[in-house]
C-alpha cells in the first residue's frame, strides 16, 4: 500500500481508513504483482464509497426475531437440501430450453421459437447482443437474429443463465444477504470471467459469463434456507481474519460451492458449468477444463473492485495453481480493468430488468 500512502490529495482520515480496509480485505490474499494492482483498484472504490455511502461499513445488529442457531453440521450438501431447503421450481422456459439443448436434431429456429414464448427473455437476449459485450457492427433486432450472430451454443447459454439468475429475485429468507449486491456480484464475476476467457484465447466464452452469472447460487440457497444459520455464518465472517468460505467451513463442513454444483447437477445442466460452480473456491476439483479456475479468479477480481456480497469483510484466497492453469501475466489482467465496471453496469441494467 506504499503507492495510496504517497498521496498527498486525499481527505487523511478517510484515507487512513480505507487503507486499513484494504489490508483487512486482502489479510489471507498473500503478496504478488496481481494482488498489488488489485489493492490499488480495492482502495480506489473503497475510499470513494466511505465518502459517497459511509453506511455500508457500518456494522450491522442483529434482528432481534433470528434465534441463536442450535443447529448442528449436517451431513453434506444433500442432507442440508433435505432438511432445510424448498428449492424454487425451473420455470418452463427453461426447461423447454434445456430439452432443445440437449437435442442434437436442433436448430438454431428451434432455439430461436422457444426463447420467444417468454417476452422478458425476448428482450434480454436482444438487449445483451446489442450490448458493448458483444460489439456486432449492426442493430439486432429479432431473436432469429440474435441467435444466428451468437450461435447456436453460445445463445442458448446466455439464454440459461439469463432464465436462472431471474430464480435470484425472490426475497431473501433473511435482509443479511441484500439481493441486489448478490445480483451485482454475480453479474461482475460473468462479465469478468468472460474477459479472462477471451484474454486467454479461450471458445465459447459465453459459458464463463453464465457460470459466474450463477456461481454463487448455493450461497443464496444457505441463506435460503435458515435465517439462524445464515446469521451465525454472518457474525462468524464478521470477525478479524475470517472469510465467508471459513465460517461455511467451521459451520456446515462444506462450502457454498459444492452445494452449487449439486443443485446445478440436479437440474441436468451442462457439465461445464456444474464443474465451474462446483470448483469456484476449490479449482483443482475441475481437473478438465478451465472453466473453475476462471470463475475463481473471477470471483476474487470482482470482490475486488467492489462487487463484494456485504457478509465478510475478507476476500479469502487466490488459487496459485488456477492463475497458472490460466496462464495470464499480471498485465493482461491489469489490461482487462479499465472497461470492466462500465460494461458491469450495463450487464446489469440489463438483467436486472428481466
Amino acid at each position: 500500500m506504499q503507492e495510496v500512502e504517497q498521496t498527498t490529495t486525499l481527505n487523511p482520515q478517510i484515507k487512513e481508513a480505507a487503507i486499513k480496509h484494504v489490508k483487512n480485505k486482502f489479510i489471507q490474499a498473500g503478496d504478488s504483482d496481481l494482488i498489488r494492482v488489485l489493492k490499488k483498484e480495492s482502495f480506489k472504490h473503497i475510499y470513494k464509497k466511505m465518502i459517497v455511502d459511509p453506511d455500508d461499513f457500518m456494522e450491522r445488529p442483529r434482528p432481534a426475531d433470528i434465534e441463536p442457531w442450535g443447529g448442528q453440521k449436517p451431513g453434506g450438501p444433500r442432507d442440508f437440501l433435505k432438511s432445510k431447503v424448498v428449492l424454487p421450481s425451473l420455470p418452463q422456459v427453461l426447461l423447454e430450453i434445456q430439452k432443445v439443448i440437449k437435442n442434437p436434431d436442433s436448430s438454431a429456429d428451434d432455439l430461436a421459437a422457444v426463447i420467444n414464448k417468454d417476452p422478458k427473455l425476448v428482450a434480454a437476449i436482444l438487449r445483451l447482443a446489442n450490448s458493448a459485450m458483444f460489439s456486432f457492427s449492426s442493430e439486432v433486432e429479432t431473436t432469429s437474429r440474435a441467435v444466428a450472430l451468437l450461435g447456436f451454443r453460445q445463445a442458448s447459454s446466455l439464454a440459461l443463465g439469463t432464465v436462472s439468475l431471474s430464480l435470484f429475485k425472490r426475497t431473501a429468507g433473511t435482509s443479511i444477504l441484500q439481493i441486489e449486491k448478490l445480483w451485482k456480484h454475480s453479474i461482475a464475476c460473468g462479465v469478468i470471467a468472460q474477459e479472462i476467457a477471451t484474454s486467454a484465447g479461450h471458445n465459447d466464452v459465453e459459458r464463463f459469463f453464465v457460470a459466474g452469472m450463477l456461481h454463487d447460487i448455493g450461497l443464496y440457497v444457505v441463506f435460503e434456507g435458515d435465517r439462524s444459520l445464515a446469521m451465525e455464518l454472518y457474525e462468524y465472517a464478521s470477525r478479524d481474519g475470517h472469510s465467508f468460505y471459513d465460517a461455511e467451513m467451521e459451520f456446515l463442513g462444506f462450502d457454498h460451492a459444492t452445494l452449487g454444483g449439486v443443485i446445478i447437477k440436479d437440474w441436468s445442466f451442462p457439465q461445464s458449468l456444474v464443474a465451474a460452480i462446483d470448483g469456484h473456491h476449490n479449482p483443482a476439483r475441475d481437473q478438465n477444463g478451465p472453466d473453475a479456475a476462471i470463475v475463481h479468479v473471477a470471483d476474487f477480481v470482482a470482490q475486488a473492485l467492489g462487487y463484494d456480497l456485504g457478509i465478510s469483510s475478507v476476500i479469502g484466497r487466490i488459487d496459485d495453481e488456477a492463475l497458472e492453469k490460466i496462464g495470464l501475466s499480471t498485465d493482461r489482467y491489469a489490461a482487462i480493468l479499465p472497461n470492466v465496471q462500465k460494461l458491469i453496469d450495463e450487464i446489469f441494467e440489463i438483467l436486472n430488468q428481466t
